[in-house]
């Protein structure tokens, strides 16, 4: 049985993970808008689960348009499977996505420059 730490990663340590896997579910010189580009499932504490990490690098590798019947079939086994290899990822709770982690970001990059220039008024 897989033990519940090796289960999950650091959203920070998903960098290297991803830069270090070969193509095609490596991304070269990748950066940290390209994790957050892959909308991952962000659990308590920053973690990403590693059956999400995968999931994401394989619909990133199959292109925007891999929501065909017969992807979506295979994810639903994907997961009915990993539900019984890893049972602790039933009982986690989602708490964002590394996509929503970027429009966070980015308004408040927005706002702080609202406020900047609000300042200088």
């Amino acid at each position: 049985m897989i033990r519940k730490q090796v289960q999950f990663l650091n959203v920070g340590k998903l960098r290297d993970l991803v830069g270090q896997l070969n193509a095609p579910l490596g991304i070269p010189d990748v950066t940290e808008d390209d994790i957050l580009h892959l909308d991952i499932p962000l659990y308590p504490s920053d973690r990403a689960h590693c059956i999400d990490v995968l999931q994401a690098l394989i619909s990133r590798t199959l292109g925007p348009d891999n929501s065909t019947e017969e992807f979506d079939m295979i994810k639903e086994l994907m997961a009915e499977s990993f539900r019984s290899a890893f049972p602790t990822l039933a009982v986690e709770v989602i708490e964002t996505t590394t996509k929503q982690r970027l429009r966070e970001i980015r308004a408040a990059i927005v706002l702080q420059k609202a406020l900047r220039r609000f300042k200088k008024l």
